[in-house]
């Protein structure tokens, strides 16, 4: 087939390939390149956005966001010649830049836009990860590190695309129960916990349903099976009775040693069949993929550090974050950047950068707000990658959440963390997030249904549903019920500024003055230039109620003696 192009001032277009700036190829997506095919072709025309969609998403339901979001990553790759893609408030977008010659036929640059380019072709990445990614990250000396990260993730070309690729084997759950009618029911949850993993965990692949059930009722030996199909993990499971309510168990066998990692349970009450499935599998899926993250860390520590491999860098740099050492961030931004050189476009390495970001801004290290603002602008270019290349990740839009809730833009966090549920309707974290959502909208009684149920789905996520759930009781004005949660979230989890601003503000309200001054010690020993106007920082666009509760607390930090420091420029607006 000839390969057509089109020219304009810099540019050369060759639809379903390439751009050139310059006569050099830059990086960008199947997408944005399929975008700017068809506005260019249309010679300008206006090109609505249900065109726009239905050319690039065929077959598809895709939000307008998602095309505003490669709109933005176009206009930026071609810098001041951006502006050539115009808007049409409430219509679409039009191509205002130099005009063809008219050389190609619209209906043949269709054709060509149509066709598939290696972005759009192989497997998904998978994600992991929780809405606090990591507790506190420390080194303000680190914005000056990660400042030029954003301009250069994704005009990169990969050196190597390393990343190894894991395999699980979900053995057929055994029916436990007694019942033979439960045969089936116990058949359909081995399934639905193998999509499950195959959905949610990084770089992974899990052996197809006629393998595995080929092993049902035969005894295995794991090393013989691990070497034979190349697994990095066994899981086997159980259903069992458990009183008025149904039970699954998940042994997890690291297969590459042997070794049992441990067990996992979930429990289902009786009722609709579907609804248990369910139930159980998110609860088993959940912890799975959390034990297997630790058993990853256990494994990385206990070899020598590999700079080839994507999973073995990101390894690290999350052992680094726990760790929870003055130096972390600055060991934490070197691995993730080594993982983008190997692949610009990995999924896991995006979601990591943003997760490092957020959660700086989550753990009040920035030094102002104008710092504050410039680690969101690179989580939020990181994101916008990782969306343009798996839409459908719920690890992604979970994210988005985060990122959009501490950017105080909470209705489209909302649609976010919805878009979550829609995709996995009994996500923890997503419900985690809504119920935040509720109470920064000043609806704090619809929280605590959502957050019962998360704590019901993933115990795991104990540390964060408690601390959430202080935030809730502060909020309705119950100080002793708020100060128990929070001192349960400290039992989980105890390196986090966050949990001890509102321990120490929660005890200063409640009199234990002596305790609460203990609690702004270890505060200040986590982030010693924490100030009452970093922490109203993150209060932006939230109801009167919720800024009342706040205001209360950093009245007790006030009076225990935590430094107002200089107002905010978000205090200042409101």
């Amino acid at each position: 087939m000839v390969q057509y192009e089109l020219a304009f001032g810099r540019f050369r277009l060759q639809p379903g390939r390439q751009l050139l700036v310059d006569g050099k190829p830059v990086a960008i997506g199947a997408k944005p390149l399929n975008i700017l095919s068809t506005l260019v072709a249309a010679n300008g025309d206006l090109v609505t956005k249900d065109e726009l969609i239905a050319r690039v998403w065929p077959d598809m339901v895709v939000e307008e966001n998602a095309l505003q979001a490669h709109i933005s990553a176009i206009r930026k790759v071609m810098g001041e010649d951006g502006r050539w893609i115009a808007t049409v408030p409430g219509h679409g977008y039009r191509f205002d830049g130099p005009k063809q010659d008219g050389s190609r036929p619209k209906g043949e640059m269709a054709a060509a836009v149509a066709e598939p380019t290696p972005g759009d072709l192989g497997a998904p990445h998978r994600a992991e990860t929780s809405r606090r990614p990591w507790r506190a990250i420390a080194g303000a000396a680190a914005l000056t590190i990660a400042a030029g990260l954003a301009a250069w993730w994704w005009t990169q070309p990969p050196a190597s695309r390393t990343v190894e690729v894991q395999r699980y084997l979900v053995l057929p759950f055994v029916n436990r129960t007694g019942d033979p009618k439960m045969e089936n029911f116990t058949d359909a949850l081995s399934d639905s916990v193998a999509a499950g993993i195959a959905a949610q965990t990084w770089d992974s692949e899990v052996v197809g349903h006629n393998n595995s059930f080929a092993y049902k009722g035969q005894p295995i030996n794991e090393q013989k099976l691990a070497q034979e199909l190349g697994l990095a993990y066994i899981i086997e499971g159980s259903l069992l009775p458990h009183g008025n309510a149904i039970e699954a168990s998940a042994t997890i066998v690291d297969a590459r040693t042997g070794t049992q990692v441990t067990t996992v349970r979930a429990q289902a009450p009786t009722g609709v069949p579907e609804t248990e499935r369910q139930w159980l599998a998110a609860g088993l899926v959940d912890q799975v993929r959390w034990s297997v993250y630790r058993q990853e860390q256990r494994n990385v520590a206990a070899n020598k550090p590999n700079d080839h491999d994507i999973r073995n860098l990101l390894t690290r740099a999350e052992q680094s974050l726990d760790e929870q050492t003055p130096n972390s961030w600055n060991v934490a931004v070197p691995l993730t950047d080594k993982a983008l050189a190997l692949d610009p476009h990995n999924v896991h390495a995006l979601c990591v950068a943003s997760a490092i970001r957020i959660q700086f801004v989550n753990a009040y290290d920035y030094k102002d707000e104008a710092d504050r603002t410039a680690m969101l602008e690179q989580a939020e270019n990181a994101l916008t990658e990782a969306a343009r290349i798996d839409p459908t990740r719920t690890i992604v839009h979970l994210m988005l959440g985060d990122l959009r809730s501490a950017q105080g833009r909470h209705d489209a966090a909302r649609a976010e963390y919805q878009r979550v549920l829609d995709l996995e309707p009994l996500n923890a974290s997503g419900l985690d997030g809504l119920a935040m959502e509720d109470i920064y909208i000043g609806q704090p009684e619809a929280a605590l249904p959502r957050l019962e149920q998360a704590r019901q789905i993933n115990p795991e996520d104990a540390y964060l549903i408690d601390g959430d759930l202080g935030i809730l009781r502060v909020t309705l004005g119950q100080d002793a019920e708020a100060l128990k949660a929070i001192r349960q979230a400290v039992a989980v989890d105890s390196s986090d500024p966050w949990v001890w601003m509102y321990l120490a503000a929660l005890l200063q309200l409640t009199g234990q003055r002596d305790e609460a001054q203990a609690a702004l010690t270890t505060l200040r020993r986590l982030n010693p230039d924490i100030t009452i106007a970093k922490l109203r920082m993150a209060d932006m666009n939230t109801s009167p109620q919720y800024r009342q509760s706040q205001e209360r607390l950093y009245g007790a930090l006030k009076e225990a003696g935590l430094a107002e420091g200089p107002p905010s420029q978000n205090a200042l607006q409101r």
